[in-house]
């Protein structure tokens, strides 16, 4: 769910009530953490309410799913709204590969028609690793180049990998 939809959500009912009436799936405490995380703050004095305090356009930030700034509890799974995106395919783009034929890369990409994006409930676990300094900065660059997270990267490299064994 959008920012700007909860926001509106709020206007008319409480935290409390949206996360249960609505398809939000977080808790209170985590909304309301989520909304201050996107540069939200809840005033009490005047006339009370959510207010933009942070930086950038709050048109951009509304248009955000309220996921992206949603962190779960340690022990808790995360359970977040995601983009289904093709998988990587070309062993290429999992190695190494320079910022210039990152670019290359996106400037094709962006040349083809755009897929049809498909909206789907995802549970998540949380996980930690360590992972070599230097992979993991071209995994950022990576992210970067292509408007995709880490973990969207990760999750479709080990996706193809075990693709890969299975089919051995």
């Amino acid at each position: 769910m959008k920012i700007g939809e909860i926001l509106e959500l709020i206007k008319t009912d409480t935290p409390a009530n949206i996360d249960k009436k609505a398809d939000v799936l977080l808790s209170e405490k985590l909304l309301r953490k989520a909304l201050k995380k996107a540069g939200y703050e809840y005033r009490n004095s005047g006339e009370k309410g959510w207010y933009f305090v942070g930086e950038g356009d709050e048109e951009t930030v509304q248009e955000q799913l309220i996921y992206d700034f949603a962190t779960a509890g340690k022990a808790k799974e995360n359970v977040s709204t995601n983009v289904n995106k093709e998988p990587i395919n070309d062993t290429n783009q999992r190695s190494n590969v320079g910022i210039k034929r990152g670019k290359e890369l996106v400037k094709q990409a962006n040349e083809q028609s755009a897929p049809t994006i498909e909206r789907t409930n995802i549970i998540r676990k949380r996980s930690s690793f360590d992972m070599d300094v230097e992979l993991m900065k071209e995994l950022k660059i990576q992210a970067i180049i292509h408007d995709r997270t880490v973990y969207e990267l990760v999750e479709s490299a080990v996706r193809h990998y075990l693709a890969e064994l299975k089919g051995k």
